[in-house]
Parts: C-alpha cells; sequence; structure tokens
C-alpha cells in the first residue's frame, strides 16, 4: 500500500491551522470577557482617587476594603439589596410555577388553537421592554402599584414566564406519558400527577427556569428605574446609578456594587450547574 505522504502534509497542515484559528478566537473571547471583570474587581480595591489616576494603575497600590464596606452598611444601598432580594425571588417563585402549569398543558392537552397561543406566548418574549414601560407606569399609578415591591414582582412576569413556559414545555415532552397515564389509571388527578409525578422528574428544567427567573429579575434596571424608584422600593441596580452624578463617578463604590451583585448569579450557577447542564442537554431532545 502506497502512503501519499502530500495529501497526509497538506491534511496535517490545514488540520492545525483550523486548531490555531479556533484558538486564537477562543482567546480572543476570553480575554475581552475576563479582563474587564479583573478591572473592575482591581478598580472595587482602590480609594476612589486611585481609582481616578492618570495613567491608570492595573494593580491596587494600596488594596482596601473600604469600597465594598460602604456598600454593604450604608442603610440606603443595604435596603436596596434586600429589595432586589425580595422581589428577584418573588418573581422566581410565582413565574416557575405558572411556567410549570403552562408548560404541561401545552406539552399534555390537545384544545383549539393551541399552536397559534404557543406563538403568541413566545411573542409576547419578543416585545421590547421600552415599548412596554409608558403603559406600564400610567396603568400602575392608576391603581396604585406604583414604587411597590409588589408591582415590581408582578411586572417581570412579562419577562419571565414566556420564555420559561416553552422551556418547561420542551422538558415535559421529554418525560414519557406513559407515567402518568399509570398514575391516572389508580386514581391521580391531572394536577396529582404533575405534582407527584412529572415535576420530580422535571428538577433539572426547573433548575434551568429558576436560575434564568432570578437573573433577569436580578439584573434588570430600565424597569425598577421608571416603576420603583423611591426609597423604599429601589433596587440595588438602581441604588449603584447613584454613584454616577453629572461631574463625578464614584469608582470605587460603583465596581463594589457591581461585585456584590454578581454574588448572587454566580453562586446560583455553581449550586445548580449539574442540574443545569442535565436539563440543556436532555431538555433538548425529545424522546
Amino acid at each position: 500500500m502506497k502512503i501519499n505522504y502530500h495529501s497526509l502534509f497538506t491534511y496535517s497542515k490545514w488540520f492545525y491551522a483550523e486548531k490555531s484559528v479556533i484558538y486564537i478566537l477562543l482567546f480572543t473571547y476570553l480575554f475581552i470577557t475576563i479582563v474587564p471583570l479583573v478591572w473592575v474587581l482591581s478598580t472595587s480595591l482602590k480609594s476612589n482617587e486611585e481609582a481616578t489616576s492618570i495613567p491608570p494603575q492595573f494593580i491596587p497600590k494600596n488594596p482596601t476594603l473600604e469600597n465594598y464596606l460602604f456598600v454593604i452598611t450604608e442603610p440606603h444601598i443595604a435596603n436596596s439589596l434586600f429589595n432586589s432580594f425580595l422581589v428577584s425571588i418573588g418573581s422566581t417563585i410565582i413565574s416557575v410555577g405558572i411556567s410549570a402549569l403552562g408548560g404541561y398543558a401545552f406539552a399534555r392537552f390537545q384544545f383549539t388553537g393551541k399552536n397559534i397561543l404557543l406563538s403568541i406566548v413566545l411573542g409576547l418574549f419578543m416585545i421590547p421592554v421600552l415599548i412596554n414601560i409608558i403603559p406600564l407606569y400610567i396603568m400602575f399609578s392608576q391603581i396604585g402599584l406604583l414604587n411597590s415591591i409588589i408591582g415590581l414582582i408582578l411586572t417581570f412576569q412579562i419577562l419571565i414566564i414566556p420564555l420559561n413556559i416553552f422551556l418547561l414545555k420542551s422538558y415535559f415532552e421529554t418525560i414519557p406519558k406513559e407515567l402518568e397515564e399509570a398514575a391516572l389509571i389508580d386514581g391521580c388527578s391531572n394536577l396529582g400527577v404533575l405534582i407527584r409525578i412529572t415535576i420530580p422528574l422535571s428538577m433539572p428544567g426547573f433548575a434551568i427556569a429558576a436560575v434564568l427567573a432570578f437573573r433577569f429579575s436580578w439584573n434588570e434596571f430600565i424597569l425598577p428605574i421608571v416603576l420603583a424608584n423611591s426609597p423604599d422600593s429601589m433596587v440595588f441596580q438602581v441604588a449603584l446609578y447613584e454613584f454616577v452624578s453629572l461631574y463625578r463617578i464614584e469608582w470605587g463604590y460603583l465596581t463594589a456594587g457591581i461585585n456584590i451583585a454578581l454574588v448572587p448569579i454566580l453562586v446560583l450557577m455553581l449550586i445548580f450547574q449539574k442540574q443545569m447542564i442535565q436539563g440543556l442537554t436532555i431538555g433538548a431532545i425529545r424522546q
């Protein structure tokens, strides 16, 4: 058997060239993604004078935790942090509960206009948030929900429920119907089947839905700054904006607050990473 060394050399050359391009793209992506986060962490450990010094210093000369202590202990900022947890947890519980019922109905029941209704639900997710701000502001001011935690929790459902319904619907469809039919034969109701059979088997899908719901609620800025900008109902993302004034930006406090805001999302990702990976891989395949 004659070996074509020229073809083998050409294939090897293209293989290593392609591999090099992939590594370069990955390195560029990681550089663009990680360097700003490292810079924010570095700035949060500087005094405001050092943070605004020219030329800028990447490594703090005198690292300090005063910025973090101020953000955590300042009453107004601390109250906004509590409000953010309250709004995010409340939004997550309500959205996941409603999305589970809606997703189960779309996955298991056949009814007139099912596909049209599902398209409408997904279409709601595509509507930009800015379009809804003025109608929401007028409506909330008339019914007394302006500058309220409950108003924010209800508003965030617009962002979360459509996506989670589609996500949980896709996951419920991977669960064999025979398990639910056996439970129905034994006398279990449809709601009982959902609670006792479907939900325990769908925990990876619920983990994804919960993390997405919490993330949307925690990171949202535009809706809270318009609908809840009073000191009592202000959330953490809006409170951080107060460090930005017309003539001065408190970079130390601002970057410390940004790092604090990253912690809950990172913790959730670390806790539920196995369930999320399982949910993303299994939920994308229909059996």
